[in-house]
C-alpha cells in the first residue's frame, strides 16, 4: 500500500500531482518479478473499487493498512483530511496504524514539504503529524530531492530507485 496525499503537487518544476507519482510507483513496483512471477500487488485508493456503505473511507483505508504486507508512506508534511477539525489526518492515522500493526512493514519516504495552508485546523494537523513522525525517528535515508526524474522513467534512474 502507498499512503500519501493525492492532490498535492510534488514541489519543483512541473508540479506533478502526487496521484501521478503514486500511480507510477505502483506500476514500477508491480512490474518487479521474483523468480519470474509477479512479486507485488500495490493498493492505492485512486484505483480502488467503490465500496458499499458498510464501511466509511477512514475505516476502509485503515483496513488496507492492516492487511498490507508493506506500507510505503510518502511523507510531505500534509496530514490529510480528518473526520473532525481537532483530529489527526488520514495520512497520520495510516502511519500510526501501520506502526501499531507491524513496525517492520512500514517504510517512510520523506518528500519535500508541501506548501503552507491558510486553514488553521489543517496546519495544526500537519504540525501534529510532523511531531509524531519526528518522535518516531524513522530511518529513511534522507529526503527526496525536488528535481526527480520525469514520470515514466522512475525505473531507469538509480537516484530515484534508492528512495523506493
Amino acid at each position: 500500500m502507498i499512503s500519501s496525499r493525492c492532490v498535492d503537487l510534488f514541489p519543483g518544476p512541473g508540479g506533478t500531482p502526487l496521484t501521478d507519482v503514486r500511480r507510477e510507483l505502483k506500476k514500477s513496483i508491480e512490474a518487479e518479478k521474483l523468480f519470474g512471477a509477479k512479486a507485488f500487488e500495490v493498493w492505492i485508493n485512486e484505483d480502488a473499487e467503490a465500496l458499499d456503505h458498510m464501511e466509511n473511507s477512514w475505516d476502509a483505508c485503515l483496513k488496507q493498512v492492516r492487511d498490507c504486507d508493506v506500507l510505503i508512506v510518502l511523507f510531505n508534511g500534509h496530514a490529510g483530511w480528518a473526520k473532525e477539525a481537532g483530529d489527526i489526518g488520514i495520512c497520520h492515522a495510516e502511519y500510526i496504524e501501520g506502526l501499531n500493526t507491524s513496525r517492520s512493514k512500514v517504510r517512510l519516504i520523506e518528500l519535500p514539504t508541501c506548501a503552507a495552508t491558510s486553514d488553521v485546523a489543517q496546519t495544526d494537523r500537519n504540525d501534529r503529524f510532523k511531531l509524531f513522525k519526528d518522535s518516531e525517528s524513522p530511518f529513511r535515508g534522507g529526503v527526496v530531492p525536488r528535481e526527480v526524474p520525469a514520470l515514466g522513467s522512475v525505473e531507469n534512474h538509480s537516484e530515484m530507485r534508492e528512495w523506493m
